[in-house]
């Protein structure tokens, strides 16, 4: 496979241990466009600060002016909660833009996460109330009592990468870190380690989604210790659902993706199982970000991560970041196409990762574009001192 590669420097870094973080994307048909930005400073993992919005109607031309919109930090009663957007997907039949919402606090040592969908009928500029993703009864949140043992007792789950809209006319997204029903110690542990599929259907009289739970899947932490984690969802040519997941290294099972298969469209997945190149070939994968994207031109299915040669460490190295077509046959990476986008330069440390990118094609020039920050890029310098890059991919 041959791919053009353009890297070009988008967003600095604002300063010592600090980073840019940029997420780009389409929020309609056509040609408009929301672009995201913030800080993401020591101390605060995932946290986003200064965070800003611009919108453009003419593929990124022009922009209209920032706007300010609430960081990721929420404080309900002296405890600190991360709140904040992830997936989002217009549906065109519809018309409205969906997107994923998470309330994440960490309690004792434990995460305590709870997802949410909320639908736009502007592209973006406003959104309904978050609606949680329940599969058990459910206890409502109440900020004047925000660790309510009741409200964190059930429905956990973190929001998964992406929502697709399957062939069937419903649309699908996949939790991570839900309940485990046949873990003895579930309710014990830092990450849950089942993942759960939902399925959207639309009512036009309310004009809302109906989100109902379908397939359940789990693995037991020997194979991953921190369980199933940020999952992608794509459907292939035949109909059938491929979900790939981010796991965490073991004594028993060296750092890999897992994934599993549907037959009915979301409704029971398969037990997960290591991924790997379709002659059969494991491959090692660190603890990190991937995604998958379905090129309008050549049709070709195409995923987008990290792989390394020797078995890593939990999150590490996340590098070379990597491309690879994805054998929809057999559901698994072909190896022979595996591409090099970047990888570590000789000046730079082992904590440089090439991680959690924004990926979308551009619907004009139909290039792959990846926004990345590069934790870790100046050596004695703080990891989270980054700058944020643009990533100009031409497949040839």
């Amino acid at each position: 496979m041959q791919v053009h590669v353009v890297k070009t420097l988008y967003c600095p870094s604002p300063g010592e241990g600090a980073g840019s973080i940029v997420a780009m994307r389409y929020v309609g048909s056509g040609e408009k466009h929301i672009a995201v930005y913030g800080v993401e400073r020591e101390g605060y993992d995932d946290v986003h600060f200064e965070r800003t919005r611009r919108f453009s109607s003419d593929n990124g031309c022009t922009w209209s002016a920032p706007e300010p919109i609430p960081a990721t930090l929420v404080v309900y009663k002296d405890i600190v909660f991360s709140e904040g957007e992830g997936a989002e997907f217009y549906d065109p039949v519809t018309g409205v833009l969906v997107r994923s919402f998470l309330r994440q606090v960490a309690l004792d040592g434990r995460y305590y996460n709870f997802t949410h969908l909320q639908n736009s009928f502007d592209t973006g500029r406003t959104w309904t109330a978050p609606h949680p993703l329940t599969y058990e009864p459910a206890v409502a949140f109440n900020p004047n009592d925000p660790v309510n043992p009741d409200y964190l007792a059930s429905n956990h789950g973190y929001p998964g990468n992406n929502i697709i809209r399957h062939a069937n006319g419903t649309l699908l997204y996949v939790l991570a870190h839900t309940r485990s029903p046949h873990d003895p110690d579930d309710a014990k542990r830092v990450w849950r380690m089942g993942s759960r599929c939902f399925i959207g259907t639309w009512d036009a009289d309310r004009h809302v989604y109906d989100w109902t739970p379908g397939g359940l899947t789990e693995i037991s932490p020997d194979r991953s210790s921190r369980g199933l984690m940020e999952p992608e969802i794509v459907e292939l040519e035949d109909g059938r659902v491929l979900i790939v997941w981010r796991g965490s290294h073991t004594p028993q099972t060296p750092g890999c993706k897992f994934f599993s298969l549907s037959e009915d469209a979301g409704k029971t997945l398969s037990p997960p199982q290591p991924w790997r190149y379709s002659d059969g070939t494991p491959f090692y994968s660190p603890s990190s970000f991937h995604r998958m994207i379905r090129h309008s031109v050549s049709g070709r299915l195409y995923w987008f991560g990290n792989i390394c040669d020797t078995p890593p460490s939990d999150n590490s190295p996340r590098y070379p970041l990597v491309m690879a077509e994805v054998d929809e046959k057999a559901a698994a990476l072909k190896r022979d196409t595996l591409t090099v986008i970047d990888d570590r330069q000789s000046h730079q440390s082992e904590a440089f990762q090439l991680s959690n990118f924004s990926l979308f094609e551009d619907r004009k020039t139909h290039r792959l574009e990846l926004y990345l920050s590069g934790y870790g890029e100046f050596p004695g310098k703080s990891v989270y001192t980054a700058h944020c890059y643009r990533y100009e991919l031409s497949l040839l």
